[in-house]
C-alpha cells in the first residue's frame, strides 16, 4: 500500500504557514489603522490651513502689513510642513502595506507550489488504483474483513485529500489575486499622495517667499512696533498681577469653605470641581467655535524683531470676525475685568481658573453660574487690521499658569 502523506510533517508545514500568515495579518491591520489616523490628521491639518488661508484674507484686504498677518502666515506654514511630514509617514506606511502584501504573497506562493505537488502525486496514486471498479476489486480482494476496513479508509482517504487539494489551491489563488489587487490600488494611492505632496511643497516655497517680504516690510516699521511691544508688555504685567491678587482671595475663600465642610465631615465642592477639571486635561473643548493658535505658550521670538523676545502666559486663537468665547467646563465667573477698550472673564473651576481675554461684549457678569459650551462674549476686531484674536489662559492654585495647548482637545 502507498503511503499517502507524513501527517506530522504535513501539520507542522500548516502550523508555520498559519503562524507567518498571522503574523502578517497582525502587521498589515494595524498599519491600516495606522494609515486611517494619519487620513484624519491630514483633513484635521488641512481644515486649520483653509481657517488660516481665510483670516489671512480678512486681515490683509485693503490693509498694511501686521504683525498679526505675520503670526497668521508663520502658523499656516507650520501647518503646511507638518502637513507634507505627515504625506511623508503616509507614504511609508503605503510602503510597509506593499512590502507585506509581497511577504504574503510569497508565503501564498509556496504554499501554492506544494499543494500542486501533493496534488499530482494524488493523481499518481489515484491513476494506479485505476478508478472506482478498482478501488471495489481492491476492497474486495482483501485476506480478511479488518484488512477490508482499511483498504476502505485508504480510498476515503485518497478521495478526500484530492478534493481537499483542489480547494486548497483554488483558495490559495483567490487569495494572491487578492494581494494583488490590494498591492495595485496602494500604488495608485501612493502616487496620488506623491502629487499631493509635490502641490504643497509648492505652496509652501510661495508662503516662505511672502513671509520674507512680509517681514521685511514690517522692520520699516520698528519703532512703532517697539512702542507696541513695550504696550502690550505693560498690559500683560497688569493684568498678571490683578489675575494673582483675586485668585488669592479666592482660594482664601476655598479654603474657608473646606475647613467648614471638614467639619461637617463632607468635602468642599472645590476640590471635586478641581479634581474632575484636571481629569479632563487635553479634553477641555476649543474656546471658540473655530480657530488656530497663532499665538503659543511661554517665551518665544518676536516675528519681526529678532533681539526681542514674547512672553505669553496663555495662547492667542485667531478666529473669524463675530464669535464668541465658549467657557471650556462648568463653573463660576469670580471676576470681570476691564482691559484697556476690552473686557477679559476669569472663571474659577474648583482650584483652577481660565482666562478669556479681548471680550469687546460681555454675556456674563460675577457669580453667575457657568457651563461646558456656554458663550461667554464676543471676541473684539481690530478695525485697524482686521485680527479677531481670543487670549485663553489657565492658573492653578499656586497661582501659576500652565500650557492651555495641552489641555484643550482639538
Amino acid at each position: 500500500m502507498v503511503k499517502i502523506r507524513n501527517s506530522e510533517t504535513h501539520k507542522f508545514r500548516m502550523l508555520k504557514f498559519w503562524i507567518v500568515m498571522i503574523i502578517l495579518f497582525v502587521t498589515t491591520k494595524a498599519n491600516c489603522q495606522s494609515v486611517e489616523s494619519l487620513e484624519k490628521k491630514i483633513q484635521s491639518i488641512q481644515k486649520d490651513i483653509k481657517l488660516a488661508e481665510k483670516l489671512l484674507k480678512e486681515t490683509s484686504k485693503d490693509k498694511e502689513t501686521s504683525i498679526n498677518q505675520v503670526n497668521l502666515l508663520q502658523t499656516q506654514i507650520r501647518q503646511r510642513e507638518n502637513l507634507i511630514k505627515t504625506y511623508q509617514s503616509q507614504i511609508n506606511a503605503i510602503n510597509k502595506d506593499i512590502q507585506n502584501n509581497k511577504d504574503q504573497i510569497s508565503a501564498l506562493e509556496k504554499n501554492l507550489e506544494l499543494y500542486r505537488k501533493e496534488y499530482s502525486n494524488l493523481l499518481l496514486i489515484n491513476y494506479r488504483n485505476k478508478g472506482k471498479v478498482n478501488n471495489l476489486l481492491f476492497v474486495f480482494s482483501s485476506e480478511d474483513f479488518n484488512q477490508a476496513i482499511r483498504r476502505m479508509r485508504y480510498v476515503q482517504e485518497l478521495n478526500g485529500l484530492v478534493k481537499e487539494k483542489i480547494e486548497e489551491i483554488d483558495s490559495a489563488q483567490i487569495k494572491i489575486q487578492f494581494q494583488l489587487e490590494k498591492n495595485e490600488k496602494n500604488r495608485k494611492d501612493k502616487e496620488n499622495i506623491l502629487g499631493k505632496e509635490k502641490l504643497e511643497k509648492a505652496d509652501l516655497m510661495k508662503e516662505r517667499d511672502r513671509l520674507r517680504n512680509d517681514i521685511a516690510s514690517l522692520r520699516k516699521k520698528e519703532k512703532q512696533i517697539q512702542k507696541d511691544i513695550t504696550a502690550k508688555e505693560k498690559q500683560t504685567r497688569d493684568l498678571k498681577k490683578q489675575i494673582e491678587k483675586i485668585i488669592a482671595e479666592e482660594i482664601r475663600k476655598a479654603k474657608e469653605r473646606e475647613e467648614a465642610a471638614k467639619k461637617n465631615n463632607t468635602t468642599s465642592i472645590d476640590y471635586n470641581l478641581s479634581s474632575n477639571f484636571a481629569q479632563n486635561k487635553g479634553k477641555l473643548p476649543y474656546p471658540v467655535e473655530q480657530g488656530i493658535i497663532t499665538g503659543r505658550y511661554g517665551s518665544s521670538q518676536h516675528p519681526t524683531q529678532k533681539k526681542v523676545t514674547v512672553n505669553n502666559n496663555g495662547i492667542d486663537i485667531s478666529t473669524t470676525k463675530g464669535s464668541t468665547a465658549r467657557c471650556v467646563f462648568e463653573g463660576k465667573v469670580c471676576y470681570v475685568m476691564s482691559q484697556g477698550a476690552n473686557t477679559a472673564v476669569l472663571v474659577r473651576h474648583g482650584l483652577y481658573f481660565t482666562l478669556y481675554s479681548n471680550l469687546e461684549k460681555v454675556f456674563v457678569k460675577k457669580d453667575d453660574n457657568v457651563v461646558t459650551g456656554q458663550e461667554i462674549g464676543r471676541i473684539h476686531t481690530n478695525v485697524n487690521d482686521g485680527k479677531t484674536i481670543l487670549h485663553f489662559e489657565i492658573w492653578q492654585e499656586n497661582r501659576t499658569t500652565v500650557n492651555p495647548a495641552l489641555w484643550i482637545k482639538k
